[in-house]
């Protein structure tokens, strides 16, 4: 009787398995139908998943914190500037659950994002597990005029000084995992917010879609080996797929390749210093004839994780 109950579990399981794969790719491959907002990049995305989806919240082993700065395209006018930090944890095994704060700052142009997240832990059976995640709060947008420069002669901008918008934020996301690899497919603001000046658009945000991809092997105790994709969209532009290669060793020290097709490559190192805090940096250097104007993006990472024996971490958190 036992046989034949396990057997029955084993064809449902089986059957929400494929289910879930299926639903998956069917939002992957239909993406292409998507438009989006160009949205800040971190080449380092394998180590702040947060950023991007919802649904990573409560993936470490206890109360994580991560800090990140970065600044792209060194000598290069108005280059975009970034920092990220963000705070998670999981209780009851269940509940994922975190605040992230962001501040990106790109010529005239100022955007800062205070954000909740939370997410929910579906236990499909003892290998997989399928999280639930949404995101909400708050973006505040501002663009200085007096930044502008203006190269018609005859050309007049109205009202200078600076613009200020403020606009809702809600998002959603999804993690399927087991302890070998991790599938996610998020939208971090689905919100199509819009922000304008006596008649003239400044910014126009609709929706854009991230998925994520990696699978993680073991190449010796202590020693993992994960590549990683991570495709984005965003209107008027080609899809970008930002690939990885991340090494852990004993969960101390970390090293990562990225490649960005016609975009960028670079490399990103991380040690422990004392227990459960972690520092990092990466550098990227443009791939295409843009790199004759700018010097390359440089990336500092700063984490700790306090244990939590309501956690477990999941194969997406990389650190």
């Amino acid at each position: 009787m036992q046989q034949k109950k396990a057997f029955y579990t084993y064809i449902i399981m089986g059957n929400t398995f494929k289910k879930i794969i299926f639903l998956i790719a069917i939002i992957i491959f239909s993406i292409h139908n998507i438009k989006a907002q160009n949205d800040a990049k971190l080449s380092i995305f394998n180590y702040n998943p947060l950023f991007y989806n919802p649904a990573f919240a409560g993936s470490a082993d206890g109360l994580n914190i991560v800090g990140i700065y970065s600044t792209q395209w060194v000598g290069f006018d108005g280059a975009p500037k970034t920092q990220y930090l963000s705070a998670d944890t999981k209780s009851l095994q269940k509940i994922g659950y975190g605040i992230s704060l962001y501040n990106d700052v790109a010529g005239p142009k100022k955007e800062y994002n205070i954000e909740g997240n939370f997410a929910y832990y579906i236990k499909l059976d003892r290998k997989y597990k399928l999280v639930l995640g949404v995101k909400g709060g708050i973006n505040s947008y501002s663009i200085n005029k007096d930044n502008l420069d203006i190269y018609e002669p005859g050309e007049v901008v109205d009202n200078f000084g600076t613009e200020n918008k403020t606009a809702p934020i809600f998002g959603v996301g999804a993690n399927f995992y087991s302890d070998k690899f991790f599938i996610g497919i998020s939208s971090p603001n689905i919100i199509q917010a819009k922000y304008s000046s006596i008649g003239t658009i400044l910014s126009q945000r609709k929706n854009y879609y991230y998925s994520n991809f990696g699978y993680q092997f073991e190449i010796e105790r202590d020693i993992t080996l994960t590549p990683a994709l991570l495709a984005r969209i965003t209107a008027g532009a080609p899809v970008s797929i930002l690939t990885s290669l991340n090494l852990n060793w004993r969960n101390k020290y970390l090293a990562s390749v990225n490649f960005d097709y016609n975009s960028s490559v670079g490399a990103f190192a991380g040690i422990q210093i004392i227990d459960d805090l972690k520092i990092g940096y990466g550098y990227d250097i443009s791939t295409t004839k843009f790199s004759n104007y700018n010097n390359g993006s440089h990336t500092f990472f700063l984490s700790y994780t306090l244990l939590n024996e309501n956690s477990e971490k999941c194969t997406c958190h990389l650190y």
